[in-house]
C-alpha cells in the first residue's frame, strides 16, 4: 500500500463495525481461490517478519512495522475463515500459549531466587 495513504488513513480511517469487517472478509474470500488467500497470507507474514528484523536492526519505522502487523492481523482472520476456526477456539489456544508462557516466568524467577540466595 502507498505510505502516505496508509498514513493519512490512520487518521481518516472509516471505522468498521464487526459485522462490516466480518463483511469484508467474506468478500475478499469469494474474491478469489482459497489457495491464493493462503499464499497472500504467508508473504504478509514474511513481511512482517522482515519489518521486525529491520526494527532489531535499529531502523525506526513503527509505521511500517504497524502496517505490516495491520496485514498479518487481516490474514489471520482470513485463514480462521477459510479452516473454519473460531475466535473462542484462538482464544483459548492463545491462552494455553500464555499459560506456558506463565509456568516458564515462574520457573525462571523461582531459579533465579534460588541462585540469589545461594549467593547471598
Amino acid at each position: 500500500m502507498n505510505r502516505k495513504i496508509f498514513v493519512d488513513g490512520l487518521t481518516e480511517a472509516p471505522h468498521y463495525s464487526k459485522e462490516q469487517r466480518k463483511d469484508i472478509f467474506e468478500r475478499s474470500l469469494k474474491s478469489c481461490n482459497w489457495k491464493t488467500k493462503c499464499t497472500i497470507a504467508m508473504e504478509e507474514f514474511a513481511e512482517l517478519q522482515q519489518e521486525i528484523s529491520k526494527q532489531i536492526r535499529g531502523y525506526d519505522d513503527k509505521i511500517g512495522l504497524l502496517e505490516e502487523m495491520a496485514d498479518a492481523y487481516n490474514s489471520l482472520e482470513l485463514l480462521k475463515s477459510i479452516f473454519h476456526i473460531s475466535e473462542s477456539d484462538v482464544l483459548r489456544a492463545i491462552d494455553v500459549k500464555l499459560k506456558r508462557e506463565d509456568d516458564n516466568l515462574k520457573h525462571a524467577e523461582a531459579e533465579k531466587n534460588r541462585e540469589k540466595m545461594l549467593n547471598e
